[in-house]
């Protein structure tokens, strides 16, 4: 195919269909034929619960990438797999499940904004049944809880009826912060069904056990097989692999002072 052809072909196969914002856009390379699918999103958080979980469900299904999130606002940075230049912030699909995975930290608040818009536009663009985030809940006594239990955060009723199929108990009281604050803001806004799964998890290094849990409750509530064998059986690995991700999602998260997790809000005593 003469060179210009070939590049008049991957202009509309990645033109951005639609603008966040006018600083974060989607550039799609292909669409899953799901009427309603699921997205799942695992994004740099505490102890990476979302992103090792979104890592190994992306291997574990053997998920292919449709799209990745671009903006001048993001840094310089571009991930090498197979050789193969990627951007960071990518989404994989398969059947009827979307997943959005990060490989970096994200360095500021307005990037984390418009980033969670942009998931969340995406969502709606495709017309999800459902979004669904995954992340990690600081727990001081971690060490000594060997099987990590996940807490839901559900927006609208149907939200609600997943966690209750899946024996996942509310966080009925206490603060969500950074982007999956924003995305459960956009998505109660917009009154779009949302679930965020929250496992226990170390504050300050990756957790793979606690992603382990929270993919086992994904599980459940989808009705689909997810094995965490080889992921608990790689901890270690896991945990060096991704350490240098953790020190930077750690400098990111004080900056959005992201112990407010582990806070009451003051209207519980009224």
């Amino acid at each position: 195919m003469p060179l210009r052809e070939q590049s008049d072909k991957l202009k509309r196969i990645c033109t951005p269909y639609r603008k966040c914002g006018d600083k974060m856009r989607v550039i799609e390379k292909k669409t899953l034929p799901a009427e309603t699918p699921y997205l799942i999103s695992g994004l740099p958080d505490v102890g990476l619960v979302g992103a090792i979980a979104t890592y190994h469900l992306i291997t574990e299904m053997k998920m292919e990438e449709v799209a990745y999130f671009d903006s001048d606002m993001l840094p310089p940075i571009i991930v090498l797999h197979g050789g193969e230049p990627k951007m960071p912030i990518r989404i994989y699909g398969r059947d009827s499940f979307y997943v959005v995975t990060s490989e970096i930290a994200l360095p500021s608040e307005p990037l984390v904004k418009m980033l969670a818009r942009a998931v969340v536009d995406y969502a709606v663009e495709k017309n999800v049944k459902m979004i669904i985030s995954v992340g990690g809940l600081a727990t001081p006594n971690r060490m000594e809880i060997k099987e990590p239990k996940v807490y839901g955060v559900a927006v609208r009723e149907e939200g609600k009826a997943l966690l209750k199929k899946a024996g996942v108990d509310l966080l009925n009281e206490g603060y969500v912060v950074g982007i999956y604050a924003w995305i459960l803001k956009e998505c109660t806004q917009r009154r779009i069904p949302s679930v965020l799964l929250l496992a226990q998890s170390h504050r300050g290094y990756p957790d793979p056990g606690a992603a382990a849990s929270a993919l086992r409750v994904l599980g459940k509530m989808l009705d689909i097989e997810i094995s965490v064998e080889q992921l608990l059986k790689e901890e270690e690995r896991v945990r060096l692999k991704l350490r240098e991700l953790m020190r930077r999602t750690n400098m990111m998260l004080e900056r959005v002072q992201k112990g407010h997790e582990l806070e009451i809000p003051p209207m519980m005593y009224v």
